[in-house]
């Protein structure tokens, strides 16, 4: 079955005057759909419906709680006002022999967090397309249902177009396969989480402007994690188009000018992130493709230099990065190669902050 073809909750025979007149209804019967004409009747309790193939992942139910099991053994109902949405796989969900389902909590977020969460930036918030521009899964709570309360609660999509079918499922996933860094580098990269959630990582300064065109940032450890110290850069990759692409032996020679702004004598950058960034967003539509590719530069060396741990850490901690320092690397999408892709491990900031609390009301 098509994606657009999916049959909506209630099925009245394609009468689109009876579908007006009964939807205030639904969202008054939330937690129950109430019959209509040509409706087939519900599943008894406990059944699994036999029209699993129609769900999808993607899916909001309209369910206002879901359980939660206590250290003390007792099941608690934890309030979704905003309904959940399923995170399970379409390829799991439809399937009869496998009983149970996944979902995470619905939350609505006002524009200025929403917006950087729509982009990305956060892993444990996905955007959910066909409820509006300020809703989204909460990844930090994940509950397990049986497949028969499909049977008893309203669904309708969530996603639909197939860009954003395949970008909530890359998301959803994205959130279960991150790597788990060894503890003692994770100061390291703290300073570089305080900048992205901290007022210059916001869309609309520069910092925030440079951040929206990068589509990853990635940590690569050469000779692996075996054991520290260890060896890291971290690459600042590009979105396509925002640098001109030059081969190994065509790179541009660095103005001198520019050199001198962009680095000290040692070759360590002389300029923080925020004023790299400034320079790129207000030069933007006037500076040569030779100053733009040198500045993007500058502001991955700047992004990698950022990240050192205070000097109160623990000894493991400063000495668990090779030569004390982690090094930038800046590519783009089209050009990283897939060889570095698979031995270099996403940069996952959100992990290191506390879960989302579930609106009230």
């Amino acid at each position: 079955m098509g994606e657009q073809d999916r049959t909506p909750e209630y099925d009245l025979g394609g009468e689109s005057s009876v579908r007006r007149l009964f939807s205030p209804l639904k969202k008054i019967f939330r937690r129950a759909p109430v019959p209509m004409p040509g409706d087939t009747q519900p599943a008894p309790a406990g059944a699994v419906p036999e029209d699993l193939d129609k769900y999808r992942q993607g899916d909001v139910l309209d369910l206002l709680q879901v359980p939660v099991l206590t250290s003390d053994g007792v099941v608690r109902q934890e309030p979704t006002p905003d309904g959940v949405v399923v995170i399970t796989q379409t390829c799991d969900l439809v399937l009869r022999n496998r009983p149970t389902l996944h979902v995470a909590p619905v939350v609505v977020l006002d524009e200025a967090k929403a917006k950087p969460a729509r982009n990305g930036r956060q892993p444990s918030l996905v955007h959910i397309p066909e409820l509006g521009p300020q809703s989204f899964a909460d990844l930090t709570f994940v509950a397990t249902l049986d497949k028969s309360i499909l049977s008893q609660v309203g669904a309708r999509p969530g996603v639909l177009e197939i860009d954003d079918v395949r970008r909530f499922g890359q998301r959803i996933g994205r959130r279960f396969s991150r790597f788990a860094f060894p503890d003692e580098v994770v100061p390291w990269l703290r300073p570089l989480q305080k900048l992205v959630e901290g007022k210059d990582g916001k869309l609309d300064s520069p910092v925030g402007w440079t951040l929206d065109h990068v589509v990853s940032l990635r940590l690569e450890c050469e000779g692996g994690w075996k054991s520290s110290p260890y060896a890291l850069t971290l690459c600042v990759v590009l979105k396509p188009g925002v640098i001109s692409g030059f081969g190994p032996d065509e790179l541009p020679v660095l103005p001198a000018d520019l050199s001198e702004w962009l680095y000290d004598e040692n070759g360590d950058p002389r300029r923080n992130v925020a004023q790299i960034a400034e320079r790129l967003k207000g030069g933007n539509d006037v500076m040569d493709s030779v100053e733009r590719y040198w500045l993007w530069g500058g502001f991955a060396d700047a992004l990698a230099a950022l990240c050192i741990p205070s000097a109160g850490e623990a000894a493991d901690v400063l000495a668990s990065v090779e030569d004390g320092r982690i090094r930038g690397d800046l590519t783009t999408s089209e050009e990283f190669p897939f060889e570095r892709y698979r031995h270099s491990e996403e940069l996952d900031l959100d992990h290191l902050s506390p879960p989302l609390p579930l609106r009230e009301g």
